[in-house]
């Protein structure tokens, strides 16, 4: 905190307002006061009129002061940190019901994501769902307790209708191509494979480096796989999961797509290990930290001006008037 003259030229007066009242033939009271001087040194009214030349330099101190626009300056040094446009990219695919972690690993993979989302306070944060195909969830958004509330509402798919990767990552690309963030990445986790959809994922995730967007890959499930049961109501094109087929996890293709984009890869096998997964996604995917210096300034005339106003009609009142008249 500091004082600062917005106007410093004008304190080049404050010479020519000091200089006369320090020059002793300046000091003279006027004729009726050296009238009271002489006649009664101990009145009060002499003593009072001994004021008057200070009061009048300390008038026109005041006027420079006014006129040099003094103020307090506060500089504040802040750090602030830029949100980051997120795309969470759910798998929701029949396998998501598998019970090798409780209570099902749709319900282990919606509660993490929740509290990803619920502790992004300061970033954009969407949502796609994807089996055979994909689907918006909800778009970028800042709410993240209405968005946590939307994760923990989804379901795995009833039916075992594929795993679209490609199809998924371009769909969350079309939601992050026209953000304006420093920082865009993309979260997806996954239980199985690729296996169905239009755009394959190798071939999507070098369109998210081509757009500077780091997907970080999340292989989600035990190592051994789960047994799922689906519904086919007829046949399925081939490589589709059947009834009672055992459904693995593609770590190389998950590998790659980190790798080509600049994210990582991580594994999760249970419930406290994906929570984990996602306080380190928490700490990568942030924007770079910035320095910046705030300054506000605070004037001093306010303080003052009522101070002049008393000076001055103590010299116009008392000097100038009363005590004139009275000698």
């Amino acid at each position: 905190m500091n004082l600062v003259f917005t106007e410093p030229a004008a304190l080049l007066l404050l010479p020519l307002v000091l200089l006369p009242w320090f020059q002793q033939s300046r000091f003279r009271l006027p004729t009726p006061s050296r009238h009271i001087w002489r006649t009664n040194r101990s009145d009060w009214r002499v003593r009072l009129a001994r004021l008057h030349p200070p009061l009048c330099m300390l008038l026109m101190v005041l006027v420079v002061l006014l006129l040099a626009a003094p103020v307090v300056r506060n500089r504040q040094t802040v750090q602030v940190r830029e949100g980051v446009d997120l795309m969470l990219v759910l798998d929701v695919s029949a396998s998501m019901r598998a019970r090798d972690m409780q209570p099902n690993r749709m319900a282990v993979a919606r509660q993490a994501a929740a509290d990803f989302v619920r502790r992004r306070e300061h970033d954009r944060v969407g949502v796609i769902l994807f089996a055979g195909t994909s689907w918006l969830l909800s778009p970028p958004t800042t709410d993240g307790e209405q968005l946590a509330q939307l994760i923990e509402g989804v379901t795995a798919e009833s039916r075992g209708t594929g795993t679209a990767l490609g199809d998924a990552i371009s769909a969350a690309l079309s939601r992050l191509q026209n953000s304006k963030a420093q920082s865009r990445a993309l979260i997806l986790l996954t239980d199985g494979r690729e296996n169905s959809g239009r755009i394959d994922a190798l071939t999507a995730a070098q369109a998210a480096a081509a757009l500077g967007v780091r997907i970080y890959t999340i292989g989600f499930g035990t190592e051994q796989g789960a047994v799922v049961h689906f519904q086919t109501g007829g046949s399925l094109p081939p490589g589709h999961p059947v009834t009672g087929q055992r459904v693995s996890l593609d770590e190389g293709t998950l590998q790659k797509l980190a790798a080509l984009t600049g994210g990582r890869f991580f594994r999760a096998t249970d419930a406290d290990s994906l929570q984990q997964v996602y306080r380190r996604i928490d700490r990568l995917a942030t924007s770079p930290l910035e320095i910046r210096t705030r300054t506000t300034d605070r004037p001093v005339a306010d303080v003052l001006r009522p101070w002049l106003a008393v000076l001055l009609g103590m010299e116009l009142l008392l000097f100038r008037l009363w005590l004139r008249r009275w000698a």
